[in-house]
């Protein structure tokens, strides 16, 4: 899983897919030539504090949006940061994952997560090695990066859904998390849940557990998604699925 993110998008997993060659700036300028961004396009935004924003954004990767910690990272005044962001977003290099919108969240933190495209480019930019992504205490380096490899792919596959549906995230004051949540637009939820771990125990849906009880008839189903080959059935309405079942149906 950890060679997962070390190539070139979310779906590459194929064996013998091309690793990502590009550079950040490499990446801005192939993106630049189809999406406007009028700020970078009039020379207001300096191409060296684009990099800089951008390699904050990914230490570490799929965290919460901090303009004052990116603004500190990068050496970009905090009062001229949010242009940067912005066109860092419109570029497509990064989406803006909002905080949950739904009823259900209680005082939840409106604050968005950052979200890579590419977990490749992250991953390139953060500094972080496949050998270290891999090693026995690489987990909690590699759980960011699965995190943002789904929310990404949800949010390619909310394009051309036939359902209309909303990707947020979850974390409430009160201490309840969840990494991702589907809103539907009948107020009900889907709760998902990203770990690294290759099985699946009931402490990994204890939080999906407690969406549910507050949720009530509002809670259509959880999901816990790993490194696991197979699926498993936690109990009715719960499900524990390879992060792979975003897209090959069959695993």
């Amino acid at each position: 899983m950890a060679d997962f993110v070390a190539r070139l998008g979310s779906r590459a997993s194929v064996p013998g897919e091309v690793r990502s060659a590009l550079g950040a700036e490499e990446y801005a300028a192939l993106l630049a030539g189809d999406v406007a961004v009028p700020d970078l396009r009039r020379g207001r935004l300096a191409p060296g504090g684009l990099r800089a924003v951008l390699e904050a954004m990914a230490r570490p990767p799929s965290a919460e949006l901090n303009k004052a910690r990116l603004a500190a990272m990068s050496g970009i005044p905090g009062t001229t940061i949010t242009p940067y962001v912005d066109a860092l977003a419109d570029l497509g290099l990064v989406h803006l994952l909002p905080g949950a919108r739904t009823t259900v969240a209680k005082r939840a933190v409106a604050r968005p997560r950052v979200v890579f495209d590419d977990p490749a480019l992250a991953r390139r930019l953060a500094g972080d090695s496949t050998a270290a992504l891999t090693e026995l205490g690489g987990r909690a380096r590699l759980a960011p990066y699965l995190e943002g490899i789904v929310a990404a792919e949800l949010l390619r596959q909310q394009r051309t859904s036939e359902v209309d549906f909303r990707v947020t995230h979850l974390r409430e004051r009160n201490g309840l998390e969840i990494d991702v949540l589907v809103e539907l637009p009948d107020n009900t939820v889907y709760g998902i849940e990203v770990r690294t771990a290759a099985g699946f125990r009931p402490h990994q849906f204890r939080a999906l557990e407690a969406l549910a009880d507050r949720a009530g008839s509002r809670f259509r189903g959880g999901i816990v998604l790993n490194t696991a080959p197979v699926g498993f059935k936690y109990r009715l309405g719960m499900w524990g699925l390879p992060i792979s079942a975003l897209w090959d149906w069959e695993s």
